[in-house]
């Protein structure tokens, strides 16, 4: 069986889904989860629990500190080793996320950038500095589209790196992913999705549950730790429940804010996979069962 690729926005049931699916065909799961990657950060990545992970392994979950930087190449090549060490016990893999350029990069294979001048880096960081990366993120969205679409627009990083490389080179990212391979046929990719009122129901539920599972002292927690300037706590969830430890909202527009974002970067999920994996079959997973789901593996 080909390794299985579970892409879908967020929010969705994706792990529900993976774990229940790696139990009927024997596999184990990497996370393709940009923040799930790391420590620390459970309740708003909604990184699956003690108990689903003791239901089947899962590779990839809380191995960076949220200082530390994971790169798409790292991300790669950590899914490699795990797949195969995963295949040496004679298992399944299924890759399960919704982090668009991890998974693009695992997919279509990165191309080699020369790395940009470092007056550049600094001219866009001094600009992140004063204004924000919300008005960067405005600039990326003129100058390289598509690449806007495929990041979190609260990533500074990736941002900064799509408006650097521009000025650098005088060539988007997304022109230098388009010349990128054909889709590795190692992988089997599907995507999941459901109906838009279903997903967003769903959000809002979860936004809420987030708040009540204690996601302000995981915030907290992080700052204790002197995480808060940490690239993770730029993502949607932690952006937000900074904001609100600062005095500037309240508990219920925090909900409403948290929601909002979430919503938006759902649709840009939505988008991306369009976009770039056209031929993948999309499983509605309110009405395709588990079991017919799995007669699509078969050979």
């Amino acid at each position: 069986m080909k390794d299985i690729v579970l892409l879908g926005p967020t929010a969705i049931g994706k792990t529900k889904f993976a774990i229940e699916l790696a139990l009927k065909i024997d596999a184990e799961i990497i996370s393709a989860d940009s923040i799930q990657a790391y420590k620390y950060l459970n309740i708003g990545s909604a990184k699956p629990t003690k108990e689903e992970q003791s239901l089947v392994k899962h590779h990839l979950i809380d191995i960076k500190n949220p200082n530390e930087n994971f790169s798409a190449g790292e991300f790669v090549a950590a899914v490699n080793d795990a797949v195969e060490q995963i295949h040496a016990k004679g298992k399944n893999v299924i890759i399960v996320g919704g982090s668009g350029f991890y998974v693009d990069s695992l997919l279509f294979g990165l191309d080699n950038i020369e790395p940009v001048d470092e007056k550049i880096k600094r001219f866009f960081d001094d600009i992140d500095n004063e204004y924000g990366n919300d008005y960067l993120y405005r600039w990326l969205e003129v100058i390289d589209e598509k690449w806007a679409m495929k990041i979190n627009k609260n990533d500074s990083q990736r941002i900064k790196r799509g408006l650097s490389v521009y000025l650098d080179t005088g060539k988007t990212l997304s022109e230098y992913f388009v010349s990128a391979k054909c889709l590795d046929d190692r992988f089997l990719v599907f995507i999941l999705y459901v109906e838009k009122d279903i997903l967003n129901k769903r959000i809002e539920r979860r936004v809420k549950k987030m708040i009540q599972s204690g996601l302000i002292d995981e915030v907290k927690k992080l700052i204790s730790l002197g995480y808060a300037q940490a690239a993770p706590l730029k993502s949607i969830g932690y952006k937000e429940t900074l904001e609100f430890l600062s005095g500037s909202m309240t508990k219920q527009q925090l909900i409403e804010l948290i929601t909002k974002n979430t919503k938006a970067y759902a649709k840009r999920q939505m988008t991306f996979f369009r976009s770039r994996f056209k031929d993948a079959p999309w499983i509605n997973i309110q009405n395709e069962s588990l079991k017919e789901f799995i007669t699509r593996l078969e050979p």
